[in-house]
């Protein structure tokens, strides 16, 4: 007897063999595309962020590391929402920056496929949510800058962003801005986070704001600000989630809502 495959397993095969089974009854997951890193020659991505989809009721889809437009094109119209994960530094000529001594490691060829991920979802108004990495592309995709290095260009040092602790300790606090989409859909004034990260947001984007800041006023979360479906954060919610975190799992049953909602718009 053939062994059958797993409903997840089967469902991606499906959508990618261009037979996406007929989800319009809502019994289906939304699909969530999840960016990759790009260690060596393969694509790969952390657990975490699958595992807090899969809690959160949707069906995670990873990306493959890739600059060709069309194939990218073709992926992001299959989706019902997308993430995009952290990683490694952003080259400063995306936003009209000479590198810096402290700047970290880059990577050309994953900026040119987060960008072209991120202009394809927008132009599909995709449910989108950044972390980390994924907050600050979101950022330089529209017009923002970026901090190269925080202990070298700002000027308030009382928090050490890189944390040596795991992820899943929470290890400094953010405030929230009271009535933004953070803040509604945590129900908090303040988060107790994690941290990762020697680069943030300095300027935010034109139709952005900023909508979190750490006590040394380092911005911690962005959103849109013009109806787009639109979100980054600073942190790692995703590997919180997996510790037992429930006020970060929100953020994945927040944007699995919304690419629900997409779906059925459709």
């Amino acid at each position: 007897m053939k062994k059958l495959l797993p409903a997840t397993a089967l469902l991606i095969f499906l959508i990618f063999a261009g037979c996406r089974p007929d989800v319009s009854s809502g019994k289906q997951p939304p699909l969530i595309g999840i960016s990759c890193s790009h260690p060596g020659d393969y694509s790969s991505t952390r657990m975490t962020y699958t595992e807090s989809v899969i809690r959160a009721g949707g069906t995670p889809v990873l990306i493959p590391i890739t600059t060709d437009s069309l194939v990218l094109a073709d992926i992001i119209n299959r989706l019902d929402g997308i993430i995009l994960i952290g990683g490694v530094d952003i080259h400063p000529s995306y936003y009209n920056e000479e590198p810096i001594e402290q700047l970290g490691e880059v990577d050309s060829i994953r900026d040119i496929y987060d960008i072209s991920l991120i202009r394809l979802a927008a132009r599909r108004k995709l449910p989108m949510l950044g972390i980390c990495r994924g907050e600050q592309l979101i950022n330089v995709a529209f017009g923002g800058t970026l901090y190269q290095d925080i202990p070298t260009l700002h000027p308030d040092t009382t928090i050490r962003h890189n944390q040596e602790e795991p992820s899943s300790v929470p290890t400094h606090i953010v405030n929230l801005l009271p009535g933004s989409v953070i803040a509604q859909l945590t129900g908090k004034t303040e988060l107790f986070t994690n941290t990762h990260h020697h680069q943030a947001v300095k300027q935010v984007a034109p139709g952005f704001q900023i909508t979190a800041w750490a006590t040394d006023s380092i911005p911690e979360a962005i959103e849109s600000m013009d109806g787009r479906p639109i979100w980054g954060v600073q942190f790692h919610p995703e590997a919180l989630t997996v510790a037992g975190d429930t006020i970060a799992a929100r953020f994945f049953h927040f944007l699995v809502n919304k690419a629900t909602e997409f779906r059925k718009s459709k």
